[in-house]
């Protein structure tokens, strides 16, 4: 077999057999809901993961080898250019450009690859034997993953090259054709891998097709024409389910556009509809995804509406927090099985979780700041931020208002920034409580937050009851539009 060489991938060959020690795991926020009546550690809870994939991975191996269903990843393309993120301020519109991302890479092509190669020998690892992985590229670089996907599952697990064909944005050049597609590898771990004929992935009939359509007594149909002996002949032809078995040309999906309802200000944002065909295809209902590069959650949140577990990860704080809100606002969403309708459904239990010193370097980019100020101290951004609250205490009952809400480091932003904020609700983009804060774990027990579409934010959270007296930690989060946390927490007496 034709096996790839680049600087440096000899270095990695001893990650295929590796056992790694990982630090704990610490739980930044733990979405339980009222509604599913279980306890932490009871079944399984969802994970987002804010950090380095490979650090995950390596944890990962020591329960979970051998155990996922299906690995979708939409990596960096290597395409050397930065990817931007829409960050939206207040309720009037407004907002500023933060990078989501930089696609470059210091030693180039060998670089990438090797950072490629170390993730993908990971998830071998960690897919089950009738597990498949679907990794999304676009030309820059699908002819080298190609090779290195051979060389780690095999060749004769390759399964198809789909190609995504979507309709191109207006492009000035005429240099060269214009590109409007993207490649998706599938390779299964083994022979013996799920595939499942669901009308539900069935891709649309043709115009022409569906204009030829007939309906009758005995159902749909078309005739189908031909010829005996000189004389034209014609029979009916009863069609079982409304479209075709997808090819490898998938061009009945449009890219995000920033009217569409699922739009996440997310540069690289992938359509769920996309997601839900991989998806349908390849696991069955409770078994377990994971996307390593999970973004702005469209895995995530696909894998939700249809019964699957999931593990998301993402290295970028405000991938995370676009992904947190996009599943708990999910019963606001489009029902993945009938587009025209919510969703209508709360999200499964899931817990937001770090190695406990990755979450805490998360710094400002130099982009939000005046040019003189290269970067924030670690210092002025944890736990400084100075957040007001009024308590409203009735007997047994709480309401909680925020009042004021200011940033430790104002004098380093832009003016340009600066002037967008009008209220100090501005600076603010999610808030949430634990009515009963223990053990250092944040639950979710009410939130306000801002969505692209919905610009709103409540200043007063509603009536929380208690049913014990007794005194009580109430724990109070907020999330800034830099995505920086600030958490306050009161003891009160019921």
């Amino acid at each position: 077999m034709v096996n790839l060489k680049w600087k440096g991938k000899e270095d990695n060959k001893e990650i295929h057999l590796k056992k790694f020690t990982t630090p704990p795991f610490h739980v930044l926020d733990n979405y339980l809901p009222k509604d599913f009546g279980i306890k932490s550690g009871e079944r399984w809870q969802n994970l987002l993961f804010l950090g380095e994939n490979q650090a995950l991975m390596n944890s990962l191996l020591n329960t979970l080898e051998n155990k996922i269903s299906l690995i979708y990843i939409d990596p960096p393309f290597a395409t050397g250019g930065d990817f931007n993120l829409k960050i939206q301020i207040g309720e009037e519109g407004k907002y500023i450009d933060d990078i989501a991302y930089k696609d470059k890479w210091e030693e180039g092509l060998d670089s990438y690859l090797s950072f490629l190669y170390q993730r993908l020998v990971k998830m071998k690892r960690l897919l089950s034997h009738k597990g498949s992985i679907y990794v999304h590229l676009d030309w820059h670089i699908s002819h080298y993953v190609k090779v290195i996907l051979d060389e780690i599952f095999g060749i004769e697990n390759f399964r198809n090259e789909i190609i995504w064909a979507y309709p191109a944005a207006s492009a000035k050049t005429r240099r060269f054709f214009i590109r409007s597609y993207d490649t998706i590898l599938f390779y299964s771990k083994s022979d013996n891998y799920v595939f499942n004929d669901d009308p539900n992935i069935y891709m649309e009939y043709s115009n022409r097709v569906k204009n030829a359509l007939k309906k009758d007594e005995q159902g749909i149909f078309y005739y189908r024409g031909g010829s005996h002996n000189g004389k034209k002949l014609s029979r009916k032809v009863y069609v079982v389910q409304e479209g075709i078995f997808p090819r490898d040309v998938w061009n009945d999906i449009p890219y995000i556009r920033a009217n569409t309802s699922e739009y996440q200000g997310f540069s690289t944002q992938k359509p769920e509809r996309l997601l839900k065909r991989i998806i349908l295809a390849s696991t069955n209902e409770k078994d377990l995804i994971a996307d390593f590069f999970c973004g702005s959650g469209t895995t995530l949140a696909v894998a939700e509406k249809l019964g699957r577990h999931w593990i998301g990860c993402d290295i970028n704080s405000h991938a995370i927090h676009i992904s947190r809100k996009r599943i708990l606002n999910i019963n606001n969403s489009n029902d993945i099985m009938n587009w025209k309708k919510k969703y209508n459904k709360k999200a499964h239990p899931f817990k937001i979780i770090s190695f406990k010193k990755e979450f805490e370097t998360n710094l400002i980019s130099k982009e939000f700041l005046n040019k003189t100020a290269q970067i924030v101290p670690v210092s002025l951004i944890h736990g400084s931020q100075d957040l007001s609250v009024q308590i409203h205490q009735n007997y047994n009952s709480i309401i909680i208002e925020l009042t004021n809400y200011k940033i430790s480091f104002l004098d380093s932003v832009s003016r340009k920034i600066r002037d967008k904020i009008t209220s100090f609700s501005d600076w603010i983009d999610y808030w949430a409580i634990d009515y009963d804060f223990k053990n250092d774990i944040f639950n979710i027990m009410w939130n306000s937050f801002r969505t692209p579409k919905n610009r709103e934010l409540e200043l007063k959270s509603k009536s929380y009851l208690y049913k014990k007296p007794g005194k009580y930690k109430l724990s109070i989060k907020i999330i800034d539009i830099f995505g920086i946390e600030t958490q306050k927490t009161y003891e009160i007496t019921i």
